[in-house]
């Protein structure tokens, strides 16, 4: 079987498609899915369990069949991004970056292996380029199905805007965890101060990194807020607390929903999906 939905919530709610948004989020064994309108109403929401591993081809025409079942009309869409978690990734200034270059530039900061292709993807907030690591028959095979889809790491996705503006306010620092990694981003006074990966085991280890974080940047506020996502359950929320003056479940952008089976669906581990 070459793919299995394990979640799927929709409404019929009918929008042209020049009016959706299409963002697809890859996990190590699929994807996780959503469908939204420009003023943030989520349509559909699905995960998947699907074959990453077919041969170029064979996963293109798979995609387009997968699609196509769900009722989901892949050309004609006003946005559609596909987020691929990367370990090797690197932040340069708008002015600095040359295409040609990147791999030199992931290769100042990590040694990505040669089989993984080379992305780069201007974030206008940051007036910066993130260059970083995908798969490349994996990309190729979602830009090959879904024409004009932009290519997206999950540290581009955590730098959104919203947290920037929220940062002015007070400091934030993020953590989104996807099995034994978790991923930070800083933010202070409108600007993104850290964007990393760890190695993370355990919520011990977890915690550690988060504390670490905290002090290296000097973020020790009374109003400093820890933002969680991804792979985290009711212990390390708890844990997190005694540590932290402000802990939230980060949840992406704000939606609206017409069916209200959407209340059920724990946005905090879809944050990057949504963001």
């Amino acid at each position: 079987m070459l793919n299995q939905v394990t979640t799927l919530i929709t409404s019929d709610k009918a929008v042209a498609n020049n009016e959706l948004r299409l963002s697809i989020c890859l996990r190590s064994n699929g994807f996780s899915f959503s469908v939204t309108t420009l003023d943030q109403v989520l349509l559909t929401f699905g995960d998947v369990d699907f074959n990453l591993t077919l041969p170029l081809g064979e996963q293109t025409q798979a995609l387009k069949d997968f699609f196509a079942s769900q009722g989901i009309s892949i050309f004609g869409l006003r946005q559609a991004e596909l987020i691929v978690p990367s370990d090797h990734f690197v932040w340069i200034p708008r002015h600095l970056h040359d295409a040609v270059r990147n791999r030199q530039y992931l290769r100042m900061v990590s040694n990505p292996d040669s089989a993984l292709g080379a992305y780069h993807l201007l974030v206008p907030a940051l007036e910066s380029y993130i260059v970083f690591t995908a798969p490349t028959s994996v990309v190729t095979a979602f830009k090959l199905a879904i024409p004009g889809i932009d290519v997206h790491c999950q540290h581009s996705a955590l730098a959104a805007g919203t947290m920037l503006q929220r940062s002015r306010l007070h400091p934030i620092v993020m953590m989104h965890v996807r099995g034994s990694k978790a991923d930070f981003a800083a933010f202070y006074s409108g600007q993104l101060l850290l964007s990393t990966t760890f190695e993370a085991l355990n919520d011990q280890s977890r915690l550690f990194h988060a504390i670490d974080v905290m002090k290296r940047l000097h973020l020790e506020t009374p109003d400093m807020e820890l933002a969680i996502s991804g792979d985290v359950g009711r212990e390390i929320f708890a844990i997190l607390q005694h540590y932290f003056p402000s802990v939230s479940l980060y949840t992406g952008r704000p939606v609206t929903f017409v069916n209200p089976q959407f209340q059920t669906l724990p946005t905090y581990r879809y944050a990057l999906l949504l963001s």
